[in-house]
Parts: structure tokens; C-alpha cells; sequence
């Protein structure tokens, strides 16, 4: 005896949450995460490479909560809301096939390796939300929900920017479909309401030296133009798992359409529209441009609304059985893992490199006798965040890092360092004579950690004008040239380190 699809989609959804949770809950808090944990301890208007959405988010959560799995509340939760939209809309179809729709929504990759908090987590939220409304808006005349459409669109811009694809898209869709007075005023009145966010985070960068502009055109991008179809192999690849093999091949393969009816056809051209112009954006920025897996998330969902017009229900019931077999052994594996890995792979290289992500209290624990006398550093950002998470202490980044690690540039004074005593925690043995300008004198200690070593880099009367003039300045000239048709009110890194070189636009 079959179970009805409404009890198997009940099923499917305490199931699938449950074992979300148990990774949640066993998996260890990571750099990324902490550096969102970070941002939710100092809530501003705006962050140094995206968007505050995630960090107001996190910091709700705090008030409560700390906890990893308090923190990873909005990824286990999320996917969930996001389900509920596909079935609002494909209900007035046929509710059974709704139900399947949603089941292999649920068990998909997008919803089951959706664990860990990242700026895309509320990105997917306020995406799904504000299609929904601007097609209910742009279908029915309806004003309020093209407010909402708009309110939500500008939620998913405070989240990423790769929300600007959305807007392109209905852009898109009306400019094919709704090529008249009707469609033009709804797209206006989505952009109206998406604009205070927009001035939000514009008024943020032109008082924090356009620092989002600076990241994700600039800093970030030094090697893009460069064709390489690697990329885009590597993007295909990435679509392959994210939807896996078996709903693409469903999804592509000939199938009499017998659901062309009026309301259908418009829903099926909608999100055809949203789902293919963002991810054939992707698909052309891939031949120069390294895509990252998580780039096209929020516009994956519309790509399990289209299901419903290539499945039937023999057809839902065998792509959703072959996924959730995939997801939920892959989820077994990474819990397994985590919990009680391999001997083998303990004592490989890149574990034991790796301790200091997957046990940092131990890590916290051993750099204790050390947080009276000294400053703690690291030379990686990553680092830094998560050993902040632990400690409760701000941890600075040491050294030039990389552009990701900018965002310390906020937070740290190295002038208020001057003469003090600074360690410096490293995962590889170190070269004492790089350090040896900064310092008075400069000491290595290695300290145990099961298998592997941290290495301690113990610095002594800090020499700050050294340190401003070989590593400071280079760190200006490469990461806060900002252009000169950008107007600034300051720039926090110059004014702080340089304010005789200081030049208004």
C-alpha cells in the first residue's frame, strides 16, 4: 500500500530537517561562518565585501543564541519557506504533482547540503519571495504584491548582489511577454520600492572607500578576461550536482506536454525566464571567470517549479527515490566522517593541516597561557574569525593577507600594537627572518596538536613604523586605490595609517 503524497511529503520534510540537523550539529563552525558571526557582533549598515543581510540575521539569532547550531538556523530553516512558495504556485495545477515537486525539491542537494551560513542563505529567501509576488503583481494587476515584490527584491540586495540578476530577468520577461503599459508600470513599481535598499547600500560604500565596489569588481578580479574553458566545464559540473544527473536527464528528455493550459503556459514561460537568463549569465561569465558552486543557488529553485511540466507522477516518484538516495548518503558519509574519520585519513597531511578548523577549542586551549602578555594573531583572516568565535576575543590578521582579509582593516589599529608583544599562530613551520623587521626580537615555539604542530611566532616590541611602511602601504596601493570618478567621504584604512596622503574626490 502506497502512502498518500501528502503524508510522504510530511515524511519527507521531518526527515530531511532531521538529518540537515545532524550535520549541523557535528559539523565543526567554519572560517566563512565565523566571519558572518563576526559581522553579527559589530552590526552596521554594511560589511567589507557584501552586503549586511546575513549579519543582521545573525545578530537576532544572538540575542538568543550563539550557538553553531542556533547560527545555522536560517540555512536548516530557509529551503523549508522556500518549498512553500513552490507549492503556492504550482498547486492551482495539480496538487498531487505539487507535492512531488516539492519532495524532490526537498531532497535535492540545494535543500540537503544546505547546512552551512553564507550570504546566500537569506539571498535564496527573499529571490524565491519576490518572484512569487512580481508574478501574482505582474498577472493580476495587483499592486500590493508588487510592493512586496519589491521590498523583497531589495532584501535579496541587501543580502548578495547577485540579486541585480533577478531584476534583470523580469526585465527580461516582461520585455517578451508583457510588452505593454501593464508590464512596464509593475517592473517600475518593483524598482521604486527596491531603491531605498539600493541608496542604503550605496550611502554605506561612499563612506566606507566603496569597500563592496572595491572587492567584487576590483580586488577580486585581477585575473578575469583571461578565456579559459576549464571555467565552464567546471560550472557545468557544478550544475550537474546541484540538480543532479537524474532530474536534468527527466528534465531533457522528449515528453508530450499535456498541462499547456493558459495559466500554465504563463507560469512555465516565467520561470523559464528566471531560471535561464541568471544561470546563462553564469554560463558566459564561466569562459574568464572562476564560478563559485554557490553562485547560482538562488535562482535553482525556479528549475523545480519547471519540473511539473516535464514529470508525471512515475516520473516524480523514480527522480526523487535515485536523489534522495544520493543526498542522504552523501549527508551519512559526511556525518560518519566527522565524527569518527578514518585512521587512514587522520594521519594524512591535509587532515592534520586542517585541525585547526575541525578542533579549534583545542587550538583556543593551548594558546591560553599566552592571552595575558600578548596580542593574538594570525596571518590568515579565516583564522582569525574562527579563533574570535572561540575565544570571545578579537582576533587581528598579521601580515598583508589577501583581499579577503580586508575586512580586519576595519576592525584593527596596528598603531595602538606599537611596542607591545604580539604572537603570531601559524599551521606551517615558519621562516623567523620574515618576521624579524617588525620586532625587537622574535622567538618560535611549537606546541602539539594530536598529530600535527602549531607553531607559535613569539614578537617582541613591535616596531609599528616598519611595519606601516613595508606592509601597510603596499596593502594600500594594492587594495584602496579607489578610482577617481567614485566620490569618498574618507577612507578609513588611509585616514588611519596615511592621513597626510589623504586626497578627496
Amino acid at each position: 500500500m502506497r502512502l498518500s503524497t501528502n503524508k510522504l511529503l510530511w515524511i519527507t520534510v521531518m526527515a530531511t530537517f532531521l538529518i540537515k540537523s545532524l550535520l549541523a550539529y557535528v559539523i565543526p563552525f567554519t572560517g566563512d561562518e565565523a566571519l558572518f558571526y563576526t559581522w553579527g557582533t559589530f552590526p552596521d549598515i554594511g560589511f567589507y565585501d557584501h552586503p549586511p543581510m546575513i549579519g543582521w540575521l545573525l545578530a537576532l539569532i544572538m540575542k538568543f543564541s550563539a550557538s553553531p547550531y542556533a547560527l545555522r538556523l536560517p540555512p536548516l530553516i530557509f529551503p523549508y519557506i522556500v518549498s512553500a512558495v513552490i507549492y503556492s504556485l504550482l498547486k492551482v495545477l495539480d496538487k498531487n504533482l505539487a507535492r512531488w515537486a516539492v519532495i524532490l525539491f526537498l531532497v535535492s542537494p540545494f535543500n540537503m547540503m544546505n547546512i552551512l551560513v553564507t550570504t546566500d542563505t537569506p539571498l535564496c529567501l527573499f529571490v524565491s519571495l519576490s518572484a512569487v509576488c512580481f508574478y501574482h503583481g505582474l498577472h493580476r494587476n495587483n499592486l500590493p504584491y508588487l510592493i512586496l515584490a519589491g521590498i523583497f527584491l531589495g532584501g535579496a540586495f541587501l543580502s548578495k548582489y547577485f540579486s541585480v540578476l533577478l531584476l534583470i530577468a523580469y526585465g527580461v520577461y516582461v520585455l517578451i511577454y508583457q510588452r505593454n503599459r501593464q508590464g512596464f508600470a509593475a517592473l517600475a513599481v518593483v524598482v521604486v520600492c527596491t531603491i531605498p535598499f539600493g541608496l542604503l547600500n550605496l550611502y554605506y560604500n561612499y563612506t566606507h572607500a566603496w569597500s563592496n565596489i572595491m572587492f567584487n569588481v576590483f580586488n577580486r578580479n585581477h585575473d578575469i578576461g583571461t578565456f579559459k574553458f576549464g571555467y565552464f566545464l567546471a560550472y557545468l559540473g557544478q550544475l550537474l550536482f546541484l540538480l543532479t544527473p537524474v532530474v536534468i536527464y527527466f528534465l531533457l528528455r522528449p515528453v508530450k506536454l499535456t498541462r499547456q493550459f493558459v495559466a500554465a503556459e504563463s507560469l512555465r514561460r516565467y520561470h523559464s525566464i528566471l531560471c535561464f537568463v541568471p544561470l546563462g549569465i553564469f554560463a558566459l561569465l564561466s569562459f574568464t571567470k572562476s564560478i563559485g558552486i554557490h553562485w547560482p543557488l538562488a535562482f535553482i529553485p525556479f528549475v523545480f517549479i519547471l519540473t511539473i511540466f516535464r514529470f508525471n507522477e512515475a516520473t516524480f516518484r523514480k527522480a526523487s527515490l535515485l536523489v534522495a538516495g544520493c543526498t542522504f548518503a552523501i549527508n551519512f558519509l559526511i556525518a560518519y566522517i566527522v565524527i569518527e574519520p578514518p585512521e587512514k585519513l587522520t594521519q594524512s597531511k591535509t587532515y592534520q593541516q586542517a585541525l585547526f578548523y575541525l578542533k579549534p577549542q583545542a587550538v583556543v586551549d593551548s594558546l591560553k597561557p599566552y592571552t595575558k602578555d600578548y596580542i593574538l594573531t594570525t596571518e590568515s583572516y579565516s583564522k582569525s574569525v574562527l579563533l574570535y568565535y572561540y575565544t570571545g576575543q578579537y582576533i587581528s590578521v598579521f601580515g598583508p593577507g589577501s583581499f579577503h582579509a580586508r575586512h580586519d582593516d576595519m576592525y584593527t589599529d596596528f598603531r595602538q600594537f606599537d611596542k607591545k608583544s604580539i604572537i603570531i599562530v601559524c599551521t606551517k613551520p615558519p621562516d623567523k627572518n620574515k618576521y624579524m623587521p617588525y620586532f625587537q626580537t622574535v622567538s618560535v615555539k611549537e606546541i602539539g596538536l594530536d598529530n600535527t604542530k602549531l607553531y607559535l611566532i613569539e614578537g617582541n616590541a613591535f616596531k609599528y613604523e616598519v611595519y606601516r611602511e613595508q606592509v601597510l602601504r603596499p596593502i594600500k596601493n594594492n587594495y584602496y586605490q579607489i578610482p577617481a570618478w567614485l566620490p569618498t567621504q574618507g577612507n578609513y584604512f588611509i585616514d588611519k595609517y596615511f592621513p597626510e596622503e589623504y586626497i578627496t574626490h
